[in-house]
């Protein structure tokens, strides 16, 4: 019995070193390591939108008040312009005391109570944003806070740029290896830096649209005529033969 138990750690003792010298081997070997770049370019489909509220009245009840009339309005045009209104967050009342610098007295002064929100939904078909935006600037809401704009299929767009990135690699690969006078072996390493998760990443953004004072500063709420770039960078280690 003694003599199996001997015999079997001596043979796992020369499989994990032959195991060990094969891993040194194909460390220390000459490889080419090179990196590969896809990208894939669409036109955004959908947006994020980021609606804010903020009313300031004399006593924190008023304005309370005044902002959950304004939200109701709000809801009920952007309940409008999405399929699953399940989807739509709305965030808690946020308030606070509103001080404004006066230069005659040379102090803070009091200027209300401040009741604010922001309501935040995906408006998955942007030819209706100019609709939209119309719309809900006639309520009494303070701004569009933020327009993120992406690409519903974006998923699909990072894997189609890790296939491009690869065959980027390995033709880089192959080349280098040709003028080098040399044959490239079997990949040992590949690696990349994006993954499909990561494709709500991949957005253009325009901020602050001022409605409540029908002062309206823009960068634009048209459909985004910026394209969007799903890039993927991929790194290949091939021995040499």
């Amino acid at each position: 019995m003694k003599l199996h138990i001997t015999l079997l750690c001596a043979l796992l003792s020369l499989w994990s070193f032959t195991m060990d010298a094969q891993d040194i081997n194909a460390t220390d070997s000459p490889k080419i390591q090179v990196e590969g770049v896809g990208t894939v370019s669409a036109f955004p489909n959908a947006a994020n939108i980021t609606l804010a509220l903020k009313f300031v009245k004399p006593t924190l009840k008023e304005a309370i008040a005044d902002n959950e009339k304004a939200t109701r309005q709000v809801l009920a045009v952007v309940k409008k312009y999405v399929v699953d209104t399940t989807g739509i967050k709305v965030s808690l009342i946020s308030t606070d005391k509103q001080m404004r610098w006066n230069n005659q007295l040379k102090k803070d002064v009091f200027v209300g109570f401040e009741s604010g929100q922001r309501i935040i939904f995906t408006l998955n078909d942007l030819n209706r944003l100019q609709d939209f935006t119309e719309e809900v600037m006639k309520t009494k809401i303070y701004e569009i806070e933020q327009v993120s704009y992406f690409h519903t299929q974006g998923a699909d767009f990072i894997k189609q740029a890790q296939e491009i990135a690869v065959a980027d690699a390995m033709e880089t690969t192959k080349r280098l290896a040709k003028a080098a006078g040399v044959r490239p072996g079997k990949i040992v390493q590949i690696s990349t830096n994006s993954s499909p998760a990561n494709a709500g990443e991949t957005t253009e953004d325009s901020y602050r649209i001022q409605s409540y004072s029908k002062a309206i500063e823009v960068r634009t709420v048209s459909s985004s005529g910026q394209l969007l770039n799903f890039t993927v960078r991929v790194a290949l280690q091939t021995l040499i033969e």
